[in-house]
């Protein structure tokens, strides 16, 4: 056995070694890596439109700057109209949960009253739930996680630190690349550069798409729920359009908050109409905004979706559930060029070679039997 084949499995198991230990030290490091992530989304979102002011003459810095003045002006603005009313219909729906809950319970418990079998009797099954105790109980529970998680000066650091890093990164991005390309050697840093700006149109692509299918899921969901006279619609409609960045499972979630206030306004017929709405909506998503949008630039199977979720939540939480279509997009582009591209590549080469050793043998069996 040579040197050659003895190097082999040392590298590989070094190789090995390096991947399990980034891997350890990045859930270590989970908060900053989540800072991290979002500098990045912040800055692939930021990049496109300075990048075209670029494109006109205007010097970078400038360019970025003539991006973050209208948009900090536009979010302030923003947050000044709509504030104030999502934080009173907010308010107003934490001081009426516990009525609304009597009233899903109360319908639950006529429900049992009226079909017996249904719950297993009038006291049993669902209809038995303290669902008052319950609503206060999840009330109280996300009062003290807003306390935690606002906390300190942690959560202000780390948003000050987004926002230092994602102008750093359009203002000047090249070092960044230079750095990553420097890991690897000179005659494989133009194939790097090239994988490096396939990963960042599908990220952008998955993020400016991720957005307008966020706003416009918000518009629809507040037309709607304002139309059959929901309550506290325009929160809901907020509501939606953020769990939203959570596939498949966000829109289920968002569902049930509107569905619970209209049963407990004793109302089943509207309760199937915000279930109604939400199905349409949400199909509307499906099969027109995401086909639209982000469907191309992402190309994503939906079952990858389900898993990328799944284990990047097991993993990182919320952050995980964040960041899931953007790391299978990016673990998907280096599959595709690292794998899949050269493998196929390698069989077409095959083949002709191939098929080439077996016209040389069937010329020459003629010859020899001659």
């Amino acid at each position: 056995m040579g040197p050659g084949l003895l190097q082999q499995p040392v590298r590989f198991a070094l190789a090995l070694g390096l991947v399990v230990a980034g891997g350890l030290l990045l859930y270590e490091l989970v908060g900053v890596v989540e800072v991290f992530a979002l500098a990045l989304i912040m800055a692939l979102v930021l990049a496109p439109a300075v990048d075209f002011l670029v494109g006109l003459g205007l010097p970078r810095f400038l360019a970025l700057l003539a991006v973050l003045g209208p948009l900090a002006v536009g979010i302030g603005l923003l947050g000044y109209i709509v504030a104030p009313l999502l934080f009173e219909q907010v308010g107003d729906f934490a001081r009426r949960a516990p009525a609304v809950a009597r009233g899903v319970q109360g319908y639950l418990r006529g429900l049992g009253e009226d079909y017996p079998g249904l719950f297993g009797g009038p006291e049993g099954g669902v209809a038995s739930l303290d669902l008052t105790s319950a609503a206060r109980e999840v009330v109280q529970r996300a009062g003290e996680l807003y306390r935690f998680t606002t906390r300190g000066a942690g959560l202000l650091l780390q948003a000050v630190g987004a926002v230092v890093m994602t102008v750093y990164m359009v203002s000047n991005p090249r070092p960044l690349v230079e750095g990553v390309l420097a890991l690897f050697p000179r005659e494989k840093r133009g194939r790097v550069e090239e994988i490096l700006a396939l990963i960042r149109a599908r990220v952008s692509g998955w993020i400016l798409g991720q957005l307008a299918a966020m706003a416009i899921i918000f518009l629809f969901t507040w037309a709607g729920l304002a139309l059959v006279g929901v309550e506290f619609a325009f929160t809901f409609a907020v509501l939606t359009g953020v769990l939203q960045i959570v596939p498949f499972f966000g829109p289920m979630v968002s569902a049930v908050p509107p569905t619970l206030v209209a049963l407990a306004d004793g109302s089943p017929t509207r309760a199937l109409l915000v279930v109604a709405i939400y199905v349409v909506v949400h199909q509307i998503e499906a099969h027109i905004v995401s086909p639209l949008i982000m469907a191309r630039s992402v190309q994503l199977h939906p079952v990858t979706v389900i898993i990328a979720v799944l284990v990047m939540g097991n993993l990182l939480g919320l952050a995980g559930v964040i960041l899931a279509v953007p790391a299978a997009a990016v673990v998907t582009v280096l599959l595709e060029e690292l794998y899949v591209k050269p493998l196929g590549a390698a069989r077409e080469t095959a083949e002709p070679a191939a098929d080439e050793g077996g016209l040389e043998r069937e010329e020459k069996t003629p010859a020899s039997r001659s």
